[in-house]
């Protein structure tokens, strides 16, 4: 018999939704008069509060072997209830799977599909062992790349249980392991400091994605369009994120005006201060960017394409979120450069376990230049691909347009690929433990099929206090500079 290897979501919601596509799942919303058997199901995504008829049919589904993550407890407690019914002694095993006829269930407890969409934000320690007193950043409230990662090891366990591969579209171009992206907001930098940083770039041969504050830089912006190889984008003309459309998108068009004078034309957006709001959201689609990165929305995260709740639709413009420690953070809690190297070295480390793309950030005042050399020796010393965040996002684009089907007969994976970029990857996750890349289109006996060690998730961040003496402090300086921008 014929298995698929599909994911079947079983209503639509943009927070799945969003989840699904950066995993690279092979996925679709079940349509209501489907066949939601096990061989046509690899595993059932049961969101959204489920009805009576909806559940039986999923309880009917993992008792012919299939396998469901649900994201309330209600499946749960209907599976539970049938087996005391019958009398059958129930288990509560240290994962939290829970055997179901001839089929698993687990159950997520929380409303994942609503965590991912939240937009709200807050100033947060970093944490990080590196340093007594943490500093501290305003990020997106919801740690959306943990959640994720949780996800994906959910649905890797349960098909792994079904003695299945997990395939999914692999994350960076060809058989990279991962990429490194380095991104300079210019925020007043001068241009003794440009040069400083664009010298070492050109010396260890990594492109810098250059996010450019143009006011500061009126009259020599021309130099910008002579750095070959790197990327040029907006970050703001005046060094100000509003709440409303109109300041926003004049703001945008001022800066890409002067760019366009030098013939530069940008790409990606970064907004100052890495706040995001709805009005900003439509500036910048409205504006044409390819890409924005803010990590108000998110951080330590996979791209994705947010969804406009005020529009009822995907955004245009894709998100790419990025680790959003700078030095300057280190900085203002009395850390030395030799602190700000370990934390890196031990975040990238962590970046290339677990097969999470490595986006670093930095700004030109900061004037850290060991550690933006050690950093550059380290990424060049594990010969990590360096490439610039418009070419990821571009890449990712086209990842997000490739359709895969996936099977399993007769101990054969068959996989066929329409669309998507040319170099692209299927990760195919095996007993957790192994893994491996194979082309896009193929025909695989299962048997010979080599294995490697599996990426594994980077360890969950430290329990760190809510706050400490130095965030009121970093929160009042904060707004007083914007005050004044």
């Amino acid at each position: 018999m014929q298995q698929h290897l599909t994911i079947g979501l079983l209503s639509s919601d943009p927070g799945w939704e969003i989840l699904l596509e950066q995993i690279g799942a092979i996925w679709e919303i079940i349509p209501p008069d489907a066949d939601r058997s096990p061989a046509r199901y690899s595993a059932i995504v049961a969101n959204g509060k489920l009805s009576a008829a909806a559940a039986n049919r999923l309880m009917e589904y993992l008792n012919h072997g299939g396998a469901v993550l649900a994201e309330g407890m209600e499946l749960r407690n209907l599976a539970a209830a049938a087996l005391r019914q019958r009398g059958a002694l129930i288990e509560e095993p240290a994962t939290q799977f829970q055997r179901v006829g001839e089929g698993y269930l687990t159950a997520c407890g929380v409303a994942i599909g609503r965590l991912i969409m939240n937009t709200h934000a807050r100033r947060q320690l970093l944490p990080t062992p590196v340093v007594r007193v943490l500093p501290s950043e305003i990020l997106a409230s919801t740690n959306k790349g943990f959640h994720r990662r949780g996800i994906h090891r959910q649905l890797a366990l349960l098909h792994a249980l079904r003695s299945l591969p997990f395939p999914t579209r692999w994350r960076f171009p060809g058989n990279a392991p991962t990429i490194f992206c380095y991104r300079i907001d210019s925020d007043h930098g001068t241009r003794q400091q440009i040069e400083q940083l664009h010298h070492l770039s050109q010396r260890y041969h990594v492109p810098i994605t250059w996010f450019l504050h143009t006011e500061a830089h009126e009259g020599w912006i021309e130099r910008f369009a002579e750095f070959e190889g790197d990327e040029i984008g907006v970050h703001c003309h005046r060094h100000r994120t509003f709440r409303g459309y109109r300041k926003n998108v004049e703001n945008i068009r001022r800066a890409i005006a002067l760019l366009g004078q030098q013939g530069i034309s940008p790409r990606g957006f970064a907004a100052p201060n890495g706040f995001w709001n709805p009005g900003l959201a439509d500036a910048v689609a409205d504006c044409g960017f390819l890409y924005s990165s803010e990590f108000s929305l998110a951080y330590d995260d996979l791209p994705f394409h947010p969804w406009h709740d005020w529009r009822k639709e995907f955004g245009g413009v894709l998100q790419v979120p990025i680790h959003p420690v700078s030095p300057g953070n280190f900085r203002r809690v009395g850390a030395t450069p030799g602190q700000m190297i370990q934390h890196y070295q031990q975040a990238l480390a962590s970046k290339v376990d677990s097969g999470e793309p490595i986006i670093f950030y930095d700004h030109p005042t900061h004037q850290q230049w060991g550690v933006t050399e050690a950093v550059f020796t380290e990424v060049c010393q594990r010969k990590i691909p360096a490439i610039t965040m418009g070419s990821y996002a571009e890449w990712w684009i086209q990842r997000s347009k490739a359709r895969v089907e996936a099977s399993i007969e007769n101990g054969v994976l068959s996989v066929q690929t329409h669309n998507g970029p040319k170099d692209l990857m299927l990760n195919l996750e095996h007993n957790l433990e192994n893994r491996t890349l194979v082309a896009a289109t193929a025909t695989l006996p299962l048997d010979e099929i080599a294995w490697n060690r599996a990426n594994h998730l980077p360890d969950k961040p430290p329990p760190t206090r809510g706050y400490n003496f130095k965030m009121l402090f970093h929160s009042v300086e904060d707004a007083l500079t914007r005050l004044r921008q």
